[in-house]
């Protein structure tokens, strides 16, 4: 659907979509679900520590209270999720199209033409991160400050490959 918005050219056609890694949700995911739990184990630890015998009434009122709690983490679980979910970089063989969606109701989009690209940088921080090819790519163009950053990228070595073989096709192409 978002490809025939997208895809204005003629003869422009899609090379590769390069999305976040999925260790970047998962450790989100983490985090929340600790969050998740984290009053119920204080009422715990507080308890134990004081010995109270909690009243029903007291009870009830700290369960609705941890429930809207809950109710507060799952929205921010999807908000990550939609976050993760709708940022995409798409790779045609003409230009570059950075999506990045910033809360539910704003997007930037972003395109840079390949043949205004002038340098293409990879980095990647860390002993994970280096295992699981997890990084930034920085495509910055000729002009004064433009730059799309692709960050926590899933293969960002092959991304450049990719953006590197297709201005060499398009430098080639131009000579001719």
């Amino acid at each position: 659907m978002l490809k025939k918005f997208l895809i204005t050219e003629k003869n422009e056609h899609i090379i590769a979509y390069v999305r976040k890694h999925w260790l970047v949700m998962l450790t989100e995911g983490i985090f929340l679900f600790i969050l998740a739990f984290l009053p119920f184990l204080i009422l715990i630890i507080t308890t134990y520590q004081i010995n109270i015998l909690i009243s029903l009434k007291v009870f009830t009122l700290g369960l609705f209270f941890y429930f809207i709690w809950l109710i507060f983490i799952w929205i921010l679980f999807f908000l990550a999720w939609t976050d993760n979910y709708l940022d995409v970089w798409i790779i045609t063989n003409k230009r570059i199209i950075g999506i990045d969606q910033k809360g539910i109701f704003n997007r930037e989009i972003t395109s840079l033409r390949l043949e205004r690209i002038q340098d293409t940088t990879v980095s990647i921080k860390g002993f994970l991160p280096t295992i699981l090819s997890l990084g930034d790519l920085h495509v910055q163009t000729a002009g004064t400050d433009i730059e799309i950053i692709f960050k926590n990228a899933a293969n960002p070595y092959a991304a450049k490959k990719s953006i590197n073989r297709l201005q060499d096709q398009s430098f080639t192409k131009e000579k001719k």
